[in-house]
């Protein structure tokens, strides 16, 4: 009789909750063959990622003006950081949570990035304010915070509420920085996700 270990197989023991599996727990659930074709179709896909973007600096660098490139790569480069830090997550299962706690820093950058890069195609703030024309109004309470906020629900588009939003997206990359250093203060101590004992 032939020693199978296949998906479905429930003799194996899980890890516990608030931990994640070693690598050669994660190869054992998943059985030899299952492992090696994640391995390789998610080092495939981060290189066809890489590729494409590699593709793509090389046109933002011959068609697009030169004070838009490095926002253009910063805001392009978030599928082949989704990609990298999915392949770090496969071969290096233990570290999720740090990978994912890093990944929500680097999104929040692109966010700053993508929004400087949206001023600049409106040629700033001040070319910005021109084109909505004279005393424009927007609803800063969208769903699914529509009920919240409601002194904003039909407000005057200035350039001080522009500045506002612009430092309010700034500040995401910091308040992550943040969470990510009590994530790791936490996990050092052996606090996960549930109650907190002392």
């Amino acid at each position: 009789m032939t020693d199978n270990h296949g998906i479905n197989d429930h003799n194996h023991s899980c890890p516990h909750e608030g931990t994640f599996p070693t690598m050669s727990q994660f190869q054992l659930g998943m059985g030899t063959s299952g492992t090696v074709g994640l391995y390789v179709t998610s080092i495939m896909v981060c290189l066809v990622n890489a590729t494409m973007f590699a593709i793509l600096i090389r046109k933002f660098l011959r068609e697009v003006p030169e004070r838009q490139v490095p926002d253009l790569c910063w805001v392009t480069s978030l599928f082949t950081a989704i990609s990298f830090f999915t392949v770090l997550m496969i071969y290096m299962p233990r570290s999720t949570e740090f990978l994912l706690g890093a990944y929500r820093v680097y999104e929040a950058m692109v966010i700053g990035r993508f929004v400087e890069l949206n001023l600049l195609w409106h040629g700033g703030e001040k070319e910005l304010m021109r084109g909505l024309g004279e005393n424009p109004r927007m609803r800063f309470n969208l769903p699914p915070c529509c009920c919240c906020l409601l002194c904003l629900k039909n407000s005057l588009v200035t350039r001080d509420r522009v500045k506002m939003v612009r430092l309010v997206v700034g500040q995401m990359v910091y308040i992550q920085l943040f969470v990510l250093f009590l994530q790791l203060v936490f996990q050092f101590n052996d606090i996960h996700d549930g109650p907190l004992s002392l």
